[in-house]
């Protein structure tokens, strides 16, 4: 009889030993993390395994997972280097976003005729990128202080900007479509409401709350403050519509800001908060995320949408390529460089996930755009961290520089 603790516990192992497997072959562990939710997903197992209880226990974990994996985010972005490098990773991350978001959104509009809902996030999902997967190809090959992982690291911060933008625009559409209309006036109200919530917090809360929590000097007070201050902003911003998730990451940055800036500067504690977090939500959460993701994948659907599936991913590979490339050539750089960057930019793994089951789960998209958003970001990560190293390797003299 299926158990929810022995569930957690194969779910965790599995892919825990799938992960390790791809992460001796020099692959992103995601893959392999997708691939154990696949395995449980297959029907005789999945009926041994969940009943409608733990699935819904499943469901819940996992979204905690996600609130925290962007508050995470929220807490590593570093507005210095974003503004240090505003001109050049701006229009490199401008470019490889854009070029495939509208291709998608076209392709999946005028080609397969699907609506404007599911067209646009099919474009979002092939134009998103996960820097969390390009920081560890980087790190790993000891490249992070080098030009090439200087423009990858750069970029993606100001992916992260636009990334916050474009989830803004998917949870308002998901609010509105499952929560019924929203008219343009009450959005407008909820948005200027919660930036006085963000201003309020930035100047008067957060301070507050984060200076009673360092009294006791423990770092389990502190890891359990930034909880609630996170909790209390993903609440807040889903209350008003905007979604949990962007609640979360402003809760990171405004964290992050309070620490770092000032007088009263205390990076060691926004250290601890970060690595606190990164334990709990990537030792455990995340990885059950990913489980999640790959259990909702339909594997039979895949033989009858291998069209869709190699459409998404030529956009995919070809539009963040091309448009590195053309933001790295605007920015002086060579052909070379931007290829590099490009590759290493392409890797998916969290952002187009969140987006894919947000929408798998409010009705937006059906199961089949969904295999096949999965499907395209399994391929792409599988294959960038593959070129990127062989590019590294023909290219050194150029990446030392």
């Amino acid at each position: 009889m299926a158990n929810a603790l022995l569930t957690t516990f194969i779910a965790l192992l599995l892919a825990y030993l799938l992960s390790e497997i791809f992460r001796h072959f020099k692959l992103p562990r995601v893959i392999g993390q997708i691939s154990a939710g696949i395995i449980l997903g297959i029907p005789i197992v999945k009926s041994l395994l969940f009943t409608n209880e733990i699935t819904s226990i499943f469901s819940f974990i996992t979204n905690i997972g996600i609130i925290l994996l962007f508050f995470f985010v929220g807490l590593e972005i570093n507005l210095v280097k974003f503004k240090k490098n505003f001109k050049e990773s701006s229009l490199i991350a401008i470019f490889n976003t854009l070029i495939p978001l509208i291709t998608g959104f076209l392709l999946g509009k005028f080609l397969f005729h699907f609506n404007n809902i599911a067209s646009l996030i099919i474009g979002i999902s092939v134009s998103v990128s996960s820097q969390a997967i390009s920081l560890d190809i980087l790190d790993e090959l000891k490249l992070l202080k080098s030009k090439i992982g200087n423009l990858i690291v750069s970029s993606g911060t100001v992916d992260d900007v636009f990334e916050l933008f474009l989830i803004s625009s998917i949870l308002v559409v998901f609010h509105s479509t499952v929560l019924g209309q929203l008219s343009f006036q009450k959005l407008i109200f909820d948005v200027l409401v919660f930036v006085l919530i963000v201003v309020i917090s930035r100047i008067l809360l957060i301070p507050f709350a984060l200076k009673r929590f360092e009294r006791e000097k423990s770092k389990s007070v502190l890891f359990m403050g930034a909880l609630i201050i996170v909790f209390l902003m993903a609440y807040l911003s889903e209350l008003l519509g905007i979604g949990s998730l962007i609640g979360a990451l402003i809760a990171g940055i405004l964290v992050r800001q309070t620490l770092l800036t000032g007088e009263d500067r205390r990076p060691w504690r926004k250290n601890e908060i970060s690595h606190s977090i990164h334990i709990v939500s990537f030792g455990f959460l995340i990885p059950l995320f990913f489980v999640n993701v790959g259990l909702n994948t339909n594997l039979s659907s895949l033989s009858s949408n291998l069209y869709l599936i190699f459409v998404l991913l030529i956009v995919d590979l070809l539009g963040t390529l091309i448009g590195t490339i053309m933001g790295v050539l605007l920015s002086k750089g060579s052909f070379t460089e931007g290829l590099i960057v490009g590759f290493g930019v392409i890797p998916k793994g969290d952002t187009e996930l969140v987006i894919a089951t947000l929408a798998l789960n409010g009705g937006l998209i059906n199961v089949d755009i969904f295999t096949a958003i999965i499907t395209v970001a399994l391929i792409s990560t599988f294959l960038a961290p593959i070129v990127f190293k062989i590019l590294i390797k023909r290219h050194s003299e150029l990446i030392k520089a």
